[in-house]
């Protein structure tokens, strides 16, 4: 039984080795389409699993970028400051990310 247990907890955490990422800030001009698409990509998806959510980069999709970023939503920002805060939270912190779990931590 300690075998089998053992053998669990490996597959498990090679699993976890596997789905989880530390992505590096993008290199692209924070709100380009290529920034916009890096975030979705590599940091959060901000829709539900389904192809279902906000459009990429509209101001819906920023509100929920920048909450799970840990900023306060700016609604009443433009768009390219609001860019440019989250690129500066990404620049400012390193991010481990599953988004298979769907969880993420940031220091």
């Amino acid at each position: 039984m300690k075998i089998l247990a053992g053998f669990f907890i490996v597959i498990v955490l090679g699993w976890l080795v596997i789905t989880t990422s530390m992505p590096r800030p993008p290199h692209a001009r924070p709100c380009t389409n290529e920034w916009l698409s890096y975030i979705d990509r590599n940091y959060f998806d901000v829709s539900d699993g389904h192809g279902h959510g906000p459009d990429l980069g509209s101001s819906e999709w920023l509100g929920s970028v920048e909450e799970m970023a840990g900023l306060p939503v700016k609604e009443r920002v433009p768009n390219e400051q609001r860019c440019q805060l989250i690129q500066s939270q990404f620049e400012r912190h390193t991010y481990i990310i599953n988004q298979q779990l769907s969880w993420f931590i940031s220091f």
